[in-house]
């Protein structure tokens, strides 16, 4: 088949299609709509499923702890990459097999390891892979905070993105890091965020990103409703040689500040508040795009043959 007729074909098989369900609509591991179902809890008719997952690891003391906050409200699955994918953004593995191995937590209980990123582990698990489906995602609880601009790198995040896409209710949530890190609050944050989408429910392509400060419960200044704020990146590039001469590079420098500004998740979490920020899977610039249809899009003419 040529590839301009094979193109074809997808197109009309797209237009054929229309509007396609997400994800794993039609299979048996497809997830339960949870729109359909939110309500309070004791109003459920089962216990609800609980997808967790992270960046840091299947590993992460953070992961343990968000499983643990969450065990008392549903039927908890846990699925990781099985090493520290920090960073690596929405990237998906498709050009290589993946490779899942049961695992034991900290706590005894059983959990999946997956050679592969953040989005590959919600990924699995959507696609089938548990034979059910679930009910909510939560990603977490990340070592380092993920505000503003940080929420394009952070695989945490993304994570939680694949599960929006997915047609699934998600939350991401990440703690300021420190040397020896307390999890004991952002575990109840984890905890009253989870309650409240399951008793809500939230609209598609809508998220929840949680940032927690790093005090002690007794310290916290309570919660805040904020908006993405902005990053202040102080990247630097590293050269080093290795033992055969050849130069090579890290890209360090110090942790990235932000710009205070009140209302954003930056300016809550380091006045010791909880910042819980709305995220929604739309980029499109809405001003940009009454802008781009005031231009003029007339494409040049072709060029003649033999010129």
């Amino acid at each position: 088949m040529t590839r301009e007729r094979a193109r074809t074909e997808r197109r009309d098989l797209d237009k054929e299609r229309g509007e396609p369900l997400a994800g794993g609509a039609g299979r048996g591991g497809s997830p339960r709509s949870l729109r359909a179902h939110a309500r309070p809890l004791g109003e459920w008719s089962s216990r609800p499923r609980i997808l967790v997952t992270n960046d840091d690891g299947v590993e992460s003391r953070g992961l343990l702890a968000l499983k643990q906050a969450l065990d008392p409200m549903g039927d908890v699955t846990v699925v990781a990459p099985d090493t520290n994918q920090s960073a690596v953004g929405h990237q998906k593995t498709l050009m290589r097999p993946l490779r899942v191995r049961e695992r034991t937590l900290g706590d005894g209980s059983l959990a999946y390891s997956v050679d592969g990123s953040p989005t590959d582990a919600v990924s699995l698990a959507f696609l089938g892979y548990f034979g059910y489906g679930f009910d909510l995602v939560a990603a977490g609880i990340n070592y380092g905070a993920n505000l503003g601009d940080d929420i394009t790198y952070s695989g945490t995040v993304s994570a939680a993105m694949e599960a929006v896409i997915n047609d699934c209710p998600a939350f991401a949530i990440s703690q300021e890091y420190y040397e020896h890190p307390d999890f004991a609050l952002a575990a109840r944050a984890a905890t009253t965020v989870a309650r409240n989408i399951l008793e809500h429910g939230l609209s598609p392509g809508e998220l929840i990103n949680v940032n927690v400060p790093a005090v002690p419960l007794e310290e916290f200044d309570g919660v805040e409703i904020t908006r993405l704020g902005k990053r202040v990146y102080q990247d630097e590039l590293v050269q080093r040689v290795d033992p055969r001469g050849i130069p090579y590079f890290w890209i360090g420098g110090p942790p990235p500040s932000g710009l205070a500004v009140e209302g954003t998740d930056f300016h809550a979490v380091i006045n010791r508040r909880i910042a819980v920020t709305p995220i929604h899977l739309d980029l499109t610039g809405r001003r940009l795009l009454k802008r781009l249809r005031t231009w003029d899009w007339t494409l040049p003419e072709a060029e003649p043959e033999g010129r």
